[in-house]
């Protein structure tokens, strides 16, 4: 089978390897659609980002198989003991699971043919599309990020960013009993798509201040709820620790903070914003069971859609590069969720 082999930082060749063999509780699964997300692309491009260490001792060795873990799939062939998925079943991932991380810990899916434990996958309804099962891994970030606010009935919740993330934290609050969900970005055209799907108000951040456009919105009063999505390091084109600073300070007294974004080596809180004012900064949820079949089933359902989102496709395993280029650089090319590559129909 084919399967990309990176070798370093910024470099991948396409290579002719032999078929993984399944094993007792692994299923063996035919790539669908695939996308790199945007860690992968860091790691690629070598900034020390969530997973370098994993990512250097796989390559230790040689050129590897790494990366690949939002991605659909068919499963084509059962190890011994699986009981809760069929061959013929698509199927989407959860990314990780307790033996490890898709694409660090053991190969991805930027290969034609992928071996994967039974727990990570969850079976697609048939309404829902490959390419819509390929962005459900980066949702149940999403998913995690919503419950570990517990949102309550009528709150208002702020979505810092309206990248793939943002967009779907903004639709998962909703359906979390938010009253009022305010978006905000830089890039005016992806505001215009965060009204679309749902946003009660939007705020340019170019424009105008977000803080203080909060404080009006809320008379004074602040948000319940900010879900932070922009921060990480400058070098990396991201926010820095603006975004963080703004999250405390358009928040109400006693509010929480979901930290989504991940700041690389660590970033300062703001002691004085969020002590005295007794905020609570959360990360997202640990991802089970439960929460990766409610993330399939909002977007089963149309609570949530990913299709609006997706405005990059790529036919064919030897696009696979393109799409890291083009991932890595979403704003530039005018993307939201990042270029899928579709290896079989």
């Amino acid at each position: 089978m084919r399967a990309w082999l990176t070798e370093g930082p910024h470099t991948m060749r396409l290579a002719d390897i032999p078929e993984p063999t399944v094993r007792p509780g692994w299923v063996k699964a035919r790539i669908l659609s695939v996308q790199p997300s945007i860690t992968e692309c860091m790691l690629f491009h070598g900034y020390h980002t969530y997973g370098h260490a994993l990512i250097t001792k796989a390559l230790a060795a040689g050129p590897a198989q790494v990366f690949g873990h939002e991605f659909s799939a068919e499963v084509v062939e059962l190890g011994s003991g699986v009981t809760s998925l069929q061959v013929g079943d698509r199927v989407a991932a959860r990314g990780s699971h307790p033996e490890g991380i898709v694409g660090f810990d053991y190969p991805g899916a930027l290969a034609e043919y992928g071996v994967f434990p039974e727990s990570l996958f969850a079976v697609l309804p048939k309404h829902v599309s490959n390419s819509e099962g390929a962005a459900i891994q980066p949702l149940t970030d999403a998913v995690a990020a919503v419950h570990a606010a517990r949102i309550e009935l009528g709150d208002t919740v702020v979505i810092i960013g309206q990248g793939s993330m943002g967009l779907a934290c903004m639709q998962v609050a909703r359906t979390a009993g938010a009253g009022r969900v305010i978006a905000v970005a830089r890039r005016q055209e992806v505001l215009t798509l965060s009204r679309e799907l749902g946003a009660d108000m939007t705020i340019n951040a170019t424009t105008e201040d977000p803080v203080d456009r909060v404080k009006t919105l809320t008379r004074g009063v602040g948000a319940d709820v900010v879900i932070e999505t922009a921060g990480g390091p400058l070098a990396q084109g991201l926010a820095g620790n603006e975004t963080l600073l703004q999250a405390g300070r358009m928040l109400r007294d006693q509010g929480t903070v979901v930290g989504v974004a991940f700041e690389g080596d660590g970033t300062a809180l703001p002691y004085q914003i969020f002590r005295f004012r007794s905020l609570r900064y959360v990360y997202p949820s640990l991802l089970d069971r439960r929460l990766f079949e409610t993330t399939v089933q909002l977007v089963a359902s149309g609570r949530v859609q990913l299709k609006p989102m997706i405005t990059r496709i790529l036919q064919g395993i030897e696009c696979v590069p393109e799409a890291f280029q083009l991932t890595a650089n979403k704003a530039q090319y005018g993307l939201i969720n990042p270029a899928q590559v579709v290896i079989a129909n």
